[in-house]
């Protein structure tokens, strides 16, 4: 009995599988690895690889004792690498010309705004809606000029509708207080249209 318990305990270590190699990231880097070892190296699956592969990106090549292709270990990192590098500056060079792109459309519409308004202004001017401020300048002050005359003729109109009923010196202290009270209004009036109009410049 003692003796099958130790054959059948010889024949199970006999039977116990040797144990498996190290990882490929253990110990030295072995010079070709295949697909599935650069996917592990890379952190990418194997069809990552693969599309990689195919793109270019990555290649491989049929090592020195024939077989399978396979991938040359450090080069295809480095080349992986680069890959990442050269698209994280693509992908920078891109987000600035977006930026650019951006600030440009948006000077081009602020541009076209300031066109419209100026050619609504010139339509606005051509329609005669408005005029030159040197022209409003001129009829303005020939507006006050006449404005002016006209009101201080009112008081010698007005005092001759009472002449022959009041005395005529009564007659002229009338017109004399007349005209001295338009020429203050007019006074003020001037007065504060020149400051209006140095407020708006």
């Amino acid at each position: 009995m003692a003796e099958r318990k130790k054959a059948a305990t010889t024949k199970a270590a006999a039977k116990k599988p040797k144990s498996e190699k190290p990882a490929v990231l253990g110990g030295a880097v072995p010079e070709y690895a295949n697909a599935t070892a650069i996917s592990k190296l890379l952190g990418k699956s194997v069809r990552r690889v693969q599309q990689l592969t195919q793109d270019g990106i990555l290649e491989t090549e049929v090592p020195p004792g024939g077989g399978a292709r396979k991938y040359r270990t450090c080069e295809t990192i480095q080349r992986y690498l680069a890959h990442i590098e050269q698209k994280a500056k693509e992908t920078g060079e891109q987000s600035k010309a977006e930026e650019l792109t951006l600030r440009k459309l948006e000077a081009e519409v602020a541009l076209k705004e300031s066109q419209g308004q100026l050619h609504r202004l010139k339509t606005a001017i051509a329609e005669g809606e408005y005029i030159p401020a040197e022209q409003a300048t001129e009829e303005l002050e020939e507006f006050m000029v006449s404005f002016k005359r006209f009101a201080m003729a009112i008081p010698a109109r007005a005092v001759g509708t009472l002449s022959g009923n009041v005395d005529a010196l009564a007659v002229r202290a009338m017109e004399r207080a007349m005209r001295k009270e338009l020429e203050t209004m007019l006074a003020v009036y001037s007065a504060a249209g020149r400051k209006e109009a140095e407020g708006e410049a």
